[in-house]
C-alpha cells in the first residue's frame, strides 16, 4: 500500500475547530438544561459532571460562569435572528409583522428549554445580547411603518410593540402551562387578527 500522506497543518487547524466547536455546543447545551432545571442557577461541580469536560477547560473556552451564560444567550438569539432575517419581506407592514410572529413562535416552539430560561429574566439581571436587540428591531420595524404611515390608532409604536410581545409570549406561556390542553389551531391567527383590531386605524 502507498504511504499515508501526512497531515498538514490546515487538516490539523480544522480538527482542532471542529473539536473547539464540538466542546462549546456540549458545554451550552448542559448549560441550557441545568440552568432550566434549577430555576436560572448552576454550579460548576454540576456542570462538569453534566457535560463531561473539567471545569479547566469550561473556564478557557469561556471565562467565567456569567461569561458561559452571557455566550449561552448569544448563541441562541443568534439562531432567533438568523431566521427572522430569512422570512421573506414584501411591501405590506402587516404581512411581514405576521411572518416574522409566527416565526417567533415557531423557533421558541423547537427551543423550549432556552425559551424557558429567558422567561426567568436572568433573574433579575439584564443580559440582553446584541442578537436579540437586532432580532427585536426587525420584528418591531413594521410598526415603526406603520406609525410613520399613520395608520395605528391612539398609540405610539413603543406600545404598539410592547402589544406585540405581550401577544407572544402570552401564546407560549399557554402552550408551555397546558401542553396537553387541546388548543385551537387557530388561537395565533384569532388572536394576532384582534391585536391588529386593537391598534390599527379603520381600514388599516
Amino acid at each position: 500500500m502507498p504511504p499515508r500522506p501526512a497531515a498538514t497543518a490546515s487538516d490539523a487547524d480544522l480538527k482542532r475547530h471542529r473539536n473547539r466547536e464540538q466542546a462549546r455546543r456540549a458545554i451550552l447545551d448542559a448549560t441550557e438544561s441545568i440552568l432550566v432545571e434549577n430555576g436560572g442557577e448552576f454550579s460548576m461541580r454540576t456542570l462538569v459532571s453534566e457535560c463531561g469536560y473539567t471545569a479547566p477547560t469550561i473556564y478557557h473556552y469561556f471565562g467565567d460562569k456569567e461569561g458561559l451564560v452571557d455566550a449561552l444567550l448569544e448563541e441562541r438569539f443568534a439562531r432567533l435572528l438568523a431566521r427572522v432575517q430569512r422570512v421573506e419581506q414584501g411591501s405590506d407592514p402587516v404581512v411581514n409583522m405576521k411572518r416574522m410572529a409566527e416565526a417567533f413562535l415557531r423557533f421558541t416552539r423547537q427551543n423550549l428549554d432556552f425559551y424557558r430560561y429567558i422567561l426567568t429574566g436572568g433573574n433579575g439581571r439584564d443580559r440582553t445580547p446584541p442578537s436579540a436587540e437586532a432580532a427585536r428591531e426587525i420584528m418591531e420595524a413594521p410598526l415603526r411603518q406603520l406609525e410613520r404611515e399613520k395608520r395605528l390608532r391612539d398609540t405610539d409604536g413603543e406600545t404598539a410593540g410592547q402589544a406585540l410581545w405581550a401577544l407572544l409570549h402570552g401564546l407560549n406561556a399557554l402552550q408551555l402551562s397546558r401542553p396537553d390542553f387541546p388548543w385551537s389551531r387557530d388561537l395565533f391567527d384569532i388572536s394576532f387578527d384582534a391585536l391588529l383590531r386593537g391598534l390599527l386605524r379603520d381600514g388599516g
